[in-house]
């Protein structure tokens, strides 16, 4: 071996690159000094494998808030850069369209986004450009604007990159290892009570994890959770279902030491989402719960029941004689929620067509305070009443009708994929199949079976969104972006399965047929 045989490109910029790294390391000062070494491999590396930015996303989108950096007034944590890497990625698979499309950048799939998703977004962003006319702190509007144009950069390469279904399937998991990180550190903060003292509910701490408030620690630990609980219930594979178990036993401990009643609302909705859609069986109990349910208002209604025997558990929810000006301590988080309610009903009522900006509900609070309520927490603590009093009527009708699009698109992908595990179930013993095709079709089954079991789980996680949204805004810390990573590996995950399944049941007929005929099968096919 001479010298000369060295002197290859990919060792030249291994030296440079190591070079590079060493006079960072020597040179800049602490934390640019691995900071920057950091950005620049994963820039080389997200352009190299865009794939490698949704991997890493469920794992910035809890920890990334701790690494940020600022320009002005602006702020980018390792979320906002990742999802930009993604972006140029993108961008630069369109602009090297000749060549192998199979990997890098160029390894994408056209037009696989539903054209109806993006419809919905679009026009949820454009009424945010139109309320920029009418904002009082165009700061604030960027801000806001920024986050969801990032939800839409995902939304479209994510759907381009997601090419396999063990690419999405690594999505989930990364995002189970994530959430399961998250629930040791409210472990570690429950046990050690570290937190403010304004965290401290009763004789007990709430964690937050690396969210700063605990409301939004629980909405996050839900999407993993009602993943995990899908998983345990309606997997067809027992490894699974006591894998799922377990990590859903770590995370219900994390969502119970946070203390939040909207997170428990939530995890209650789409626990009993689960169990109904998952569990066909238990549906007559639930019959007899709803009616049981609908004997028990009458009563009150009618005065048969006395409302009394609930006065423990409206105390204990807060609402029971709530006052705005003195509250008790039960009552302080309520009658908090509640002013900041009603100052978006009045931000909405004095702003009805375009609101006050997006983004500009803190800056437009001072003048719709209640009672003592004078801090602006930011948000309206409930994003429907947030959306009206920011973007006015055309805001919340383009909100509504995307929420509307998600509910749709991923009921729909849910339903195929259990149609899809139902038919291959029925037809899993067809006669005069052969042993390798009978293997092939258990093998097919069970993956269907996680498949649709997953798919369960991530329409309840968007479903705890939509529920925890009517008390708070769990759009905060790149959760947004989580969850539309969820939802694209949902609609990706039922279109890969079904095409997977329409090649094998077309494979499996040409099979039937050149072996009735007698015919050789060329190697190819087998």
């Amino acid at each position: 071996m001479t010298l000369r045989s060295y002197l290859t490109a990919a060792n030249l910029v291994g030296v440079i690159g190591a070079a590079l790294t060493l006079g960072c390391l020597l040179t800049l000062p602490a934390p640019w000094n691995l900071r920057l070494p950091l950005y620049l491999i994963l820039s080389v590396w997200i352009l190299l494998r865009p794939q490698v930015a949704l991997y890493l996303l469920p794992l910035s989108v809890p920890w990334g808030a701790l690494d940020y950096i600022g320009l002005g007034s602006l702020r980018f944590n390792s979320t906002d850069i990742l999802v930009f890497l993604l972006a140029v990625a993108w961008l630069a698979g369109h602009v090297l369209r000749s060549g192998d499309r199979t990997t890098g950048p160029r390894g994408y799939e056209r037009q696989a986004v539903p054209p109806l998703l993006l419809v919905g977004l679009a026009a949820f962003l454009v009424s945010m450009l139109v309320s920029l006319t009418v904002a009082i702190s165009i700061k604030s509007s960027l801000k806001e604007i920024f986050k969801w144009f990032e939800v839409l950069i995902i939304i479209v390469a994510g759907s381009s990159y997601i090419r396999t279904r063990r690419q999405g399937w690594t999505i989930v998991i990364l995002s189970l290892v994530a959430a399961l990180s998250q629930a040791a550190l409210g472990y570690y903060q429950e046990l050690f009570n570290i937190g403010p003292t304004s965290f401290v509910r009763g004789e007990s701490l709430r964690v937050y994890g690396t969210f700063n408030q605990p409301n939004p620690y629980a909405g996050y630990i839900n999407l993993s959770l009602t993943v995990a609980l899908a998983l345990a219930v309606a997997s067809g594979r027992k490894q699974t279902r006591w894998l799922a178990a377990g990590t859903s036993v770590l995370l219900i401990l994390a969502e119970f030491f946070s203390q939040s009643r909207g997170g428990w609302l939530a995890l209650i909705t789409a626990t009993l989402f689960i169990l109904l859609v998952g569990l066909p069986g238990l549906r007559p109990l639930w019959r007899l719960l709803i009616t049981g349910f609908w004997v028990i208002l009458e009563g009150l209604l009618i005065g048969i029941i006395p409302q009394r025997i609930f006065n423990p558990l409206l105390n204990f929810i807060g609402v029971n004689q709530i006052s705005f000006t003195h509250p008790s301590a039960q009552q302080y988080a309520t009658a908090e929620r509640l002013a900041h309610w009603l100052a978006g009903i009045h931000m909405f009522l004095d702003h009805p067509w375009l609101g006050v900006g997006i983004g500009n509900y803190g800056d437009a609070y001072p003048q719709y305070a209640i009672g003592i309520f004078v801090i602006p927490l930011g948000h309206a603590h409930n994003y429907f009443i947030n959306v009206a009093a920011e973007m006015g009527l055309l805001g919340l009708i383009t909100y509504t009708f995307f929420v509307l699009v998600i509910a749709v698109l991923s009921a729909h992908a849910y339903h195929r994929l259990r149609q899809a595990y139902r038919g291959l179930m029925q037809g899993l013993t067809p006669s005069g199949s052969s042993l390798a095709s009978s293997i092939r079709r258990n093998t097919r089954l069970a993956q269907l079976g996680d498949d649709q079991a997953l798919a369960l789980g991530i329409v309840a996680a968007l479903l705890t969104v939509l529920v925890h949204n009517m008390v708070d805004n769990l759009y905060v810390q790149g959760m947004a972006n989580l969850m539309a990573l969820l939802l694209i590996v949902l609609l990706r995950l039922e279109r890969l399965a079904l095409a997977k399944q329409a090649h094998q049941e077309a494979r499996e007929v040409y099979v039937r047929q050149a072996s009735g005929a007698g015919e050789r099968i060329p190697a190819r096919h087998t």
